[in-house]
Formats: structure tokens, C-alpha cells, sequence
């Protein structure tokens, strides 16, 4: 059964989290942990990850939206939240989730602060999780019954309280304040409609008030990163990693300025390859593979040239394009790929260069073969190599390496 990895972070801008395991069903597989972001991305290890955070920095609402494009939606609520809102709508950074009966969209909505300094925590600590989701719709949600009777979850400790309402609905505040808040949520259910509470919490003398007309149930938890796993497994939840942070959006920022330059360094590589590759008698028969596909690429970057003399004139183009010193970059590459022509069973995806560092995203097939790789790259030279990421996927294990 696939494994889950919950990280809690209590505070936005601290470097301080709660961690633990969990299965498909919701339940926890192994003790709870604490420390840093990066301790906590270690736990991981290409296992599917999902950071929570705060409740208090994330606002949950509704727009409605006609027309049932989500593309649209995601242009037009910010402008129909405005009202709503104390801060500029530039400065705040709007997820949505599926869209409901008559157009409705629920909406989180978080500063731009905030989530820039949630992407700088996981970027340094090298974690890349799957969701982010606030700790309201971290919540196990209870199902309405045919009376239309609905139970709402809250999570009570000395202070806060985090509650659930319907749906997408929820709130944080003060454990005192959290009667007044649910007085006001009960006014806004429909005609004929009630509420019921069930409380959680992790320490037996916390308390929260609740509206004198609603039914509450008090129950002990003795994690909340339990009572999270549950509500993950089981809950609709908003994944705020949408728009600008987006890890496709990421990627492309980082990917379009340099893809010239990576395509013509691909090129290059492939022909240091080769020449590698020829010293190796018994892989003869992928020389001619390689220069099959050196031609083509060749093509394709420099459609109106004719290949005459491609090292040279990959040489004096990737020149024109960086206008940097060439000498050390040609070295390090050529490090680099003689370092790979000794793992035949390691295949480059792609490469980038940008201020004096490699990026590779490249698939192989077990992490020791990554181990054989900085080995190798140590023997020839000074280049230092790190591991960004590594993740199983169906055809071997995919890793991000960064050599410098």
C-alpha cells in the first residue's frame, strides 16, 4: 500500500514541522516526528508528500461564476471576492477547487507573501510536495443525513480551535471565539436546516464553546496529524499549489529563458558522447544510433544550416547565444558526459546551465547508480554533485541532479 507522507507547519516562516506516514485509508503507519523542513523532505524519499499549513493564513470562500469554465473562474474570482478582501488582489494568490451546483466555485485564498515563503522553506530544504492544503480542509468532513442534518468537525487545542463546516467551509480562531464564529455559520444554513459538532482534542482540558441549540460530541485525539490523515483520505480539499505555483508553472519560468542554450548543450553533449562511447567496443552499435540522432537534433536547432562541421558550428552558436568563456564550460561538460557514458543504463532527459551550475533531469534505474555517478564525476575533476530529487516512476527511478 502506497505511503503518504503529512507535514505540518505550525507557523508560516519558521522552519519548525511535524511529520508521520500514512496509508490510503487515512491511518497513520508511523510515529509522529518533529523538526526541521528539511529532516521532514528526508522522510520522504520520492514518496508522495503533502504539507499543511496553518489555517489562519488561509481564507475559504465561494464565487459563482457562470458559464462552467474553469479558466474563467480562475480570471473572474478574484474580482468578485474584492469586496470581501482587506488586502490588494495582487497581493493574494487564489486556488480553486471543482466546481458545485449553480456555478458555485469554492476559493482559498492566501497571500502571495505567504506562499512565496512556503515555495523558498521547500525549495531550500529539497521538498517538493505533492498538495498543500490548509489545515481546515485537512479536516475529516461528516456527511449530511436524509433529514438534512449536517455534522461539522472542529480540532481543539489549548488556544485555537480549527473547525470545519460544510463542504469547503471552515475557520480558525481563538478557542473563545470559535461560539460567536459558529452562531453565525448556523445562521447561514437553509431554511429547515441543523448542525451537529464533533469535537476533537488533543489535550482533555481544552474546551470550546458551542451555540446552546447544537448537539456536540467531545472526542480524544492524540494526533492531530491523525485526525489530518484521515480527512486526506477521505475529504474534498483545495490543492494551493495552482496558477504561479503551480510545479508546472515553476518549471517553465526556470525552463524558457534557457532552452536554446540547453538545447544546443544537449547537442554538444551528444557529440562528447559519442566520442566517448567509441572507446567502448562492445557499445559500438549505438554510435551510429547517437549520430543518427545528433543529425536530427542538429536540424531542429539549426533548421537552415547544413551539417558539415557540427561541433564547430554548435561551437560558434552556443558563442553568439551566451557570449561567456567557453573553455570552462566545454570541460565541465565534457566531465559530465564522460561521468555518464559510464552508466550506460542512465538516460539524460535534459540538461540546463545557468550561473556556472548544471541542472539534469535524467531517469536510471536504482539510487546506488546515482552514488556510481557522483563517484565518477569526483575522480575526474572538481565538480561537486548534489541529488535534488528522486522518484520512482514506472520506468526506473527519475532524479533531478545539480552538478557545480
Amino acid at each position: 500500500m502506497a505511503k503518504h507522507v503529512i507535514i505540518h507547519l505550525p507557523r508560516i516562516g519558521e522552519d519548525h514541522v511535524i511529520w508521520a506516514m500514512a496509508d490510503d485509508r487515512g491511518a497513520l503507519t508511523s510515529e509522529e516526528q518533529s523538526g526541521t523542513l528539511e529532516q521532514a523532505a528526508k522522510a520522504v524519499e520520492g514518496r508522495r508528500s503533502t504539507l499543511v499549513l496553518p489555517g489562519n493564513d488561509v481564507l475559504l470562500a465561494e464565487a459563482i461564476v457562470p458559464g462552467g469554465s474553469a479558466a474563467r473562474a480562475a480570471q473572474a474570482i478574484p474580482f468578485q471576492l474584492e469586496d470581501q478582501l482587506a488586502d490588494d488582489v495582487d497581493s493574494l494568490h487564489f486556488a480553486i477547487g471543482a466546481r458545485g451546483k449553480s456555478d458555485n466555485y469554492p476559493v482559498a485564498v492566501v497571500g502571495r507573501d505567504s506562499m512565496d515563503i512556503v515555495r523558498d522553506l521547500c525549495a531550500q530544504a529539497g521538498l517538493r510536495p505533492s498538495e498543500i492544503v490548509p489545515e481546515t480542509l485537512a479536516l475529516p468532513k461528516f456527511e449530511s443525513d436524509e433529514m438534512g442534518e449536517t455534522t461539522w468537525t472542529a480540532l481543539v487545542d489549548t488556544d485555537n480551535a480549527v473547525v470545519r463546516l460544510n463542504g469547503y467551509k471552515g475557520f480558525t480562531t481563538d478557542s473563545s471565539m470559535a461560539g460567536i464564529m459558529l452562531d453565525g455559520a448556523q445562521q447561514d444554513l437553509p431554511e429547515d436546516a441543523t448542525a451537529n459538532m464533533v469535537v476533537y482534542r488533543t489535550n482533555p482540558q481544552a474546551s470550546m464553546p458551542a451555540p446552546e441549540n447544537m448537539d456536540v460530541e467531545t472526542r480524544n485525539c492524540d494526533s492531530r496529524l491523525s485526525l489530518y490523515a484521515s480527512g486526506l483520505a477521505s475529504a474534498p480539499r483545495i490543492n494551493l499549489l495552482q496558477g504561479d505555483y503551480s510545479p508546472k508553472t515553476q518549471f517553465d519560468k526556470t525552463w524558457k529563458p534557457w532552452r536554446w542554450t540547453a538545447m544546443l548543450a544537449c547537442v554538444l553533449g551528444a557529440v562528447l558522447f559519442a566520442g566517448k562511447w567509441l572507446e567502448f567496443r562492445a557499445l559500438g552499435s549505438q554510435v551510429e544510433q547517437l549520430d543518427a540522432q545528433m543529425a536530427d537534433v542538429f536540424k531542429e536547432a539549426l533548421p537552415n544550416s547544413r551539417m558539415v562541421r557540427p561541433l564547430t558550428q554548435m561551437e560558434n552558436h552556443i558563442k553568439k547565444l551566451s557570449g561567456g568563456d567557453f573553455d570552462g564550460f566545454t570541460s565541465n561538460l565534457s566531465q559530465i558526459a564522460a561521468s555518464l557514458a559510464t552508466q550506460p543504463q542512465t538516460t539524460l532527459r535534459s540538461i540546463s546551465f545557468r550561473e556556472g551550475r548544471f541542472d539534469l533531469d535524467l531517469t536510471t534505474d536504482a539510487i546506488p547508480t546515482l552514488d556510481l555517478l557522483k563517484a565518477e564525476l569526483k575522480k575526474r575533476g572538481d565538480l561537486v554533485m548534489t541529488v535534488q530529487s528522486a522518484n520512482n516512476e514506472k520506468d526506473g527511478l527519475r532524479g533531478r541532479i545539480r552538478i557545480e
